[in-house]
């Protein structure tokens, strides 16, 4: 029987490189994905998007503010084999996440990471459902593309999981330029991930691999992506193995 994915991520790059990450994981097998968050999601359209892009988004979302219809939370916590929420850990200093906001260290990464996973999972009710994944990247997601592309600029400035700003690294690198300067701003080039994707699933082994693996997060969200999809839990050294 052919599963069928939900994500709810806080963008859309995001969502290519984690089911990008899941397509590999589950080999030759097939499954359907439900892009529901951010609203400009394919199957989000025609739906109820009153809900705005990024981690506001995703916490509305988690929180019940789209409750109905087939891009609704009640019914994809229903219909889903697997559900995929995605919200980076920077959002933890954030007092519109959660007042008052996260005042600890980084390191530990892990610490901010837990604060958003216990707030998302309050948001769903207290309890997280057992076909649910959390993919909580320290301090975003950015840092485990740069991980998998550039392993020698991510030891560059170790720890990696705790640099404030890795887009700002990725937009200094031309092979690929995955994220441009416009108008001062940082940029992610959507096009551009799609066409890295491969690269990133790739180098995902430098992120999560080996005896001291440089992105702990990147461990836990593929050990619990792997015990929702399998059953059961790997160790980092058995990482990526597909």
């Amino acid at each position: 029987m052919t599963r069928t994915i939900y994500f709810v991520t806080e963008g859309l790059t995001d969502q290519i490189v984690i089911q990008a990450l899941i397509e590999h994981w589950l080999g030759d097998e097939d499954f359907i994905p439900r892009h529901i968050q951010p609203p400009s999601s394919d199957y989000g359209e025609g739906f109820d998007n009153h809900l705005s892009e990024g981690w506001k988004g995703v916490l509305d979302w988690c929180a019940g503010k789209r409750t109905v219809g087939a891009a609704g939370r009640d019914e994809a916590l229903r219909q889903a084999d697997c559900l995929i929420i995605h919200t980076d850990a920077d959002v933890a200093t954030d007092p519109q996440f959660k007042s008052p906001p996260y005042a600890g260290f980084c390191p530990p990464a892990r610490s901010a990471c837990d604060w958003v996973r216990n707030h998302l999972t309050a948001s769903l009710g207290g309890n997280l459902p057992e076909n649910v994944i959390l993919c909580v990247p320290a301090q975003d997601l950015e840092a485990w593309v740069l991980c998998a592309l550039h392993p020698g600029l991510a030891d560059a400035n170790t720890p990696i999981e705790c640099h404030s700003a890795p887009c700002s690294l990725l937009a200094k690198q031309k092979a690929p330029r995955l994220v441009r300067i416009k108008d001062g701003r940082l940029r992610k080039e959507t096009a551009r991930y799609r066409r890295s994707v491969s690269k990133i699933v790739t180098g995902w082994t430098n992120c999560a691999s080996g005896e001291a693996p440089r992105c702990l997060e990147a461990v836990r969200f593929e050990q619990e992506a792997r015990r929702v999809l399998f059953g059961y839990a790997t160790s980092a050294n058995s990482s990526s193995k597909g």
